[in-house]
C-alpha cells in the first residue's frame, strides 16, 4: 500500500478551498423548463408553476390547425411575449425571463382563445 506524503493532503484541502472561493456566490440557478402542448382547442402545460428568472419554454403544436402562443403577465402595463405560428406537428423553444406573478397563455389565432386555448401560469420567487 502506498502512502501519500504528508504535504499532499493539506495541499488538496487548500486547492478545494480556493476552488470554492472562485465560484461566485450569486451564480444563476439553472433555468426552469415548461413544455406547452397546443391542440384544438386546449393548451396544456407540463407544470403550472415556475421559479422566477430564466425559463426555457418549449411549444409543440399537436393539433391539426396552425397555432401560436402569447404569454403575458397579469401585471398592469406588461408587454406580451409572442411565439410565432406553428404548423401541425411542429415545435419551437425559447429562453425567456419571467418575474414573479401570474401569467396568462393563449393562442391568438382567430377565435381559438374563446374556444378554450387559454391557460394560467404562476411564477414564484
Amino acid at each position: 500500500m502506498h502512502r501519500l506524503p504528508r504535504l499532499v493532503v493539506p495541499l488538496a484541502a487548500v486547492v478545494l478551498a480556493l476552488g470554492a472561493a472562485l465560484i461566485p456566490a450569486s451564480a444563476s440557478p439553472a433555468p426552469s423548463y415548461v413544455q406547452i402542448t397546443e391542440k384544438e382547442f386546449t393548451i396544456t402545460l407540463s407544470r403550472l408553476r415556475l421559479h422566477e428568472g430564466s425559463a426555457i419554454v418549449g411549444v409543440l403544436n399537436a393539433g391539426m390547425d396552425n397555432h401560436d402562443l402569447v404569454i403575458q403577465s397579469n401585471a398592469k402595463g406588461s408587454k406580451p411575449i409572442r411565439f410565432s405560428q406553428l404548423s401541425p406537428g411542429s415545435h419551437t423553444s425559447r429562453t425567456i425571463k419571467l418575474a414573479p406573478g401570474h401569467y396568462t397563455l393563449w393562442c391568438s389565432i382567430a377565435n381559438h382563445r374563446q374556444l378554450g386555448m387559454v391557460a394560467p401560469l404562476t411564477v414564484t420567487k
